[in-house]
């Protein structure tokens, strides 16, 4: 009997874990760090050349906000999950998939999924749970 994958991430943290019964404590398989998330927005932008296009003051500016730099490493993030999750999906380790992440970066998770991965996507919660011992996760699955 193929288990049940929980995967608890943020944008920057990411845990698998394997449930088999409402009654056993979950096993902790893996990890994941995405680092460049961690990163201070002003380490990232400082780094990068500023300017304006069109050398009059009017045009586009090639400086990036923050939050788009927030936002794109948070995709990549997502994306390398969604490779795992695909990599397991194929290997047949899993059955099922319970997802608790962050509003935000849930969606951004579950953009990321292709539609095998999603299918087998059970449930979904937006908590952030990512540095919370296993039995809290686990009862916050099985009380929501």
């Amino acid at each position: 009997m193929l288990s049940t994958w929980v995967v608890v991430a943020d944008s920057s943290r990411a845990r698998f874990f394997s449930l088999v019964s409402r009654t056993e404590s979950m096993q902790e398989l893996d990890g994941m760090v995405h680092v460049e998330s961690r990163m201070r927005e002003l380490d990232e932008v400082s780094d990068r050349q500023g300017g304006i296009a069109g050398g009059h003051g009017e045009g586009d500016h090639t400086f990036e906000a923050p939050t788009d730099f927030k936002h794109h490493e948070a995709q990549l993030f997502a994306k390398q999950i969604g490779v795992k999750l695909e990599r397991g999906r194929v290997n047949n380790e899993y059955a099922k998939l319970i997802l608790i992440a962050p509003p935000a970066f849930l969606g951004v998770l579950r953009e990321s999924l292709n539609s095998h991965v999603s299918d087998l996507v059970i449930k979904s919660m937006h908590k952030n749970l990512v540095v919370e011992d296993e039995s809290v996760i686990r009862e916050h699955i099985h009380n929501d």
